[in-house]
């Protein structure tokens, strides 16, 4: 009799085994990256089943819950029976409650939860033990899948369910910038940064005109051969007389071979190349696009009444995605420095999306404004007297320094502690 008792006890314990067999699985397969899987096919043989098992999730998930609410149905019944005999000399008030605890319990513990929460943890682990017998029992199985699949797709219609819905673009960025993702911290951020530029447009990148070497073709010939000859770039925008009047760019390189004693503006005609005219509202990921196809890298940039914004280059504009790693020149160096007491004197044409960048300000973009000179203006409805103050969110900002028609220099304040009013 004892010896039933343990073969039976034994059975059962195969059974609970066996259920959370395919709790392992579930849980594994939906755990598991497939691209991860598919990198390590051919390699492993369990990886290659376990790849197989991913490629066909929705049938491997009824499968899993399938066989593991028969295997709890059978450890159910024959636990009910093996307790009530054992239990025999108890009233049955009592037997019955007390079996369906005792087989509930174990139900949740050794088929349920603890098979999931470990092959959550370390589905790879586990896949690598069941993933072979997992497959072929799924084989075997699979006209009842069928079956169960059929009967799920009719109800579903029935129902009026639809097809979920993919990972959104918001999705895919907070999985990226969470930082237990195995990237490096220079991927994710080139990964994110990838991911705004459909957002981005050329106006964001521009260098304002006066902010530009330009060289215009009126002036003396000696300042013009001069200016060429101790610009800080590769690249010269060249205009006649007025500004507005761009004919085109100069190529240091094209003027250097030009012999000294045949300096003259013919020779300097001759070697003017043709530029590129882009609205400030394009897209940036379609201007790269297009300066990779015609191999350009400089652009004159236009605003919507058909004024000229300023320039855009393809290496600021590839600086939004990979970070700086180009030279700048005096005339464009940005000023953003910290006083003693800790505040910012920034400079006028810094654009807001670099100083939100190098000090973590989250400056929102007001009415369209990309640089502090235009979020000043735009903000106040014009040119302000030196020492006008006002506040955005926790910041303060102090005109302390304007020019002819821009502010030339801000103080910024962290007054998350304060309340500062606005001084007019």
């Amino acid at each position: 009799m004892q010896y039933t008792h343990l073969i039976s006890l034994l059975g059962l314990f195969f059974i609970l085994a066996l259920g959370s067999l395919f709790s392992f699985v579930e849980t594994a397969t939906v755990a598991i990256s497939e691209y991860r899987l598919n990198a390590l096919k051919d390699k492993y043989i369990w990886a290659s089943y376990a790849y197989k098992l991913k490629q066909e999730l929705n049938q491997v998930l009824i499968f899993s819950l399938f066989a593991n609410s028969l295997a709890n149905a059978v450890f159910t019944t024959l636990s009910t029976f093996l307790l009530v005999h054992l239990l025999s000399g108890f009233k049955a008030e009592f037997v019955l409650p007390v079996s369906t605890l005792i087989i509930a319990f174990l139900i949740i513990i050794f088929s349920e939860a603890l098979p999931k929460i470990i092959a959550a943890k370390a589905p790879l682990l586990t896949l690598k033990i069941v993933a072979i017998p997992t497959y072929y029992l799924f084989v075997i199985s699979r006209p009842i899948i069928w079956l169960i699949d059929k009967m799920i797709i009719l109800i579903t219609k029935l129902l009026g369910v639809k097809g979920g819905e993919s990972a959104s673009l918001e999705e895919v960025k907070a999985i990226i910038a969470d930082k237990r993702s195995p990237f490096k911290d220079k991927h994710r951020s080139i990964l994110l940064n990838s991911m705004e530029l459909e957002k981005l447009h050329i106006k964001e990148v521009l260098i304002p005109l006066r902010m530009t070497e330009v060289i215009n073709m009126q002036d003396d010939t000696g300042d013009i051969y001069k200016k060429i000859h101790t610009t800080h770039h590769t690249r010269i925008i060249v205009y006649e007389n007025n500004i507005d009047n761009i004919i085109g760019f100069l190529h240091a390189k094209d003027v250097l071979s030009i012999d000294k004693s045949e300096e003259n503006k013919v020779q300097l005609y001759q070697r003017i190349r043709p530029i590129t005219f882009v609205n400030d509202f394009t897209p940036i990921i379609r201007q790269i696009h297009r300066a990779q196809k015609h191999r350009q890298r400089i652009f004159v940039v236009m605003n919507e009444y058909g004024d000229i914004s300023g320039i855009a280059c393809l290496e600021d504009m590839l600086e939004i995605i990979f970070g700086d790693f180009t030279t700048e020149s005096p005339q464009q160096k940005y000023l953003a420095v910290k006083n003693e007491k800790g505040q910012l004197i920034v400079d006028g044409t810094m654009l807001i999306r670099e100083l939100n960048e190098l000090y973590d300000l989250n400056i929102e973009l007001k009415q369209d404004a990309l640089t502090i000179n235009g979020l000043v203006l735009k903000t106040l409805n014009g040119i302000p007297n030196i020492g006008v103050c006002f506040k955005l969110n926790n910041l303060n900002f102090e005109v302390i320094n304007v020019g002819l028609y821009w502010v030339e220099r801000v103080k910024i304040s962290d007054i998350s502690a304060q309340s500062v009013k606005i001084k007019v």
